[in-house]
């Protein structure tokens, strides 16, 4: 084996995780922990929270699924530049691999983070969005910017130049992050509350964060899926490269 070559499946083998490596070991049991988990949340929901609270009744229960959304996004998003920086510092292929993983799994939770907020927004309000307020746009902006992201794997072939281009893409997207979170302290509040003094509740409290670690374990699980599957079809993509260089070689 060439030291290319030996390079290569080196890249190959190493996991989603930096440090572990792959294809990913256990995924059944992390996937029924994540079940579990969610299970677990739902029972806090139904049995451990108010049911309702002031101002908005019952419709606030969505915020245990639409804050997680929220956390678990920035998180991947998070992800998304430090795995791009890795990759401009050291150009091998795994970080880009785990840099897209990273922003499909954050564009699903942010996905997830407006639908709730939507849902949650019409039962509450009467209104299933409001153009003015800057937490419900910048939100939005943010997945469309990711949504970007995900469309320039396909629209550059060159796999060097694609991912050059999509760590600058992620480093740069990350900048709408602060922007989400601070966007009601910079422009002001429209219909979007900073909080509700019933929200301080220890219960809703504990619920909420428990709620952000089921989300977390159950989007590690998909971040390792999807960190699998575009390992193979790299594999895959690699050998089909090198079946027509021996071809075109045959032929001249």
């Amino acid at each position: 084996m060439s030291q290319t070559a030996a390079h290569i499946a080196d890249d190959w083998n190493k996991g989603a995780i930096p440090g572990m490596k792959g294809p990913s070991r256990g995924f059944v049991a992390h996937v029924l922990v994540a079940l579990l988990a969610l299970f677990g949340l739902n029972w806090l929901v139904v049995t451990y929270v108010p049911f309702e609270i002031k101002m908005i009744g019952s419709s606030y229960l969505i915020f245990f699924y639409h804050f997680p959304g929220a956390i678990n996004g920035a998180l991947f998003y998070l992800g998304l530049f430090a795995f791009s920086v890795a990759y401009l510092r050291t150009k091998k292929p795994v970080w880009d691999r785990r840099a897209r993983s990273a922003a499909a799994v954050g564009f699903l939770a942010n996905m997830v983070l407006l639908v709730t907020g939507s849902t949650w927004a019409k039962a509450a309000w009467n209104a299933w969005w409001v153009w003015s307020d800057p937490r419900l746009m910048s939100a939005a902006v943010a997945s469309l910017i990711f949504l970007g992201y995900l469309m320039l794997q396909s629209a550059v072939e060159e796999p060097a130049r694609r991912r050059q281009i999509s760590a600058v893409y992620g480093i740069l997207a990350f900048v709408n992050i602060p922007v989400v979170h601070f966007s009601i302290q910079w422009f002001g509040q429209t219909s979007h509350p900073m909080k509700f003094d019933a929200m301080s509740a220890e219960s809703i409290v504990h619920t909420r964060w428990y709620a952000v670690a089921a989300f977390l374990v159950l989007y590690s699980a998909l971040y390792r899926w999807r960190y699998d599957r575009t390992t193979r079809n790299e594999r895959v993509e690699e050998a089909l490269n090198r079946i027509r260089r021996i071809e075109e070689r045959t032929h001249a």
